[in-house]
């Protein structure tokens, strides 16, 4: 199971148990369609430190950076191959 299946999973559970994993477009944004709201993007970076190991820096805490599956997957490729080795 890759990340971003684990975060489709933790988003659709979380914020919209009516919709399936799978029918959760990458590029929908979660905040204009009302998915995740700001409290909600806190509740995801929670996770995303809690679960997945992840260290979210301060100014890594921008709601852009979370408004899609898309972004959130280029902000988990931008933290891999900063990551120290």
């Amino acid at each position: 199971m890759t990340s971003l299946t684990v975060i489709r999973e933790f988003i659709t559970t979380e914020f919209a148990p009516d919709i399936k994993p799978a029918d959760l477009p990458d590029d929908l944004d979660l905040i204009e369609s009302g998915i995740i709201d700001s409290l909600g993007v806190l509740k995801l970076v929670a996770f995303l430190e809690d679960e997945m190991g992840l260290a979210i820096a301060p100014e890594e805490l921008d709601v852009d950076l979370y408004k899609s599956l898309s972004s959130i997957g280029s902000l988990l490729s931008a933290k891999v191959q900063t990551a120290p080795a």
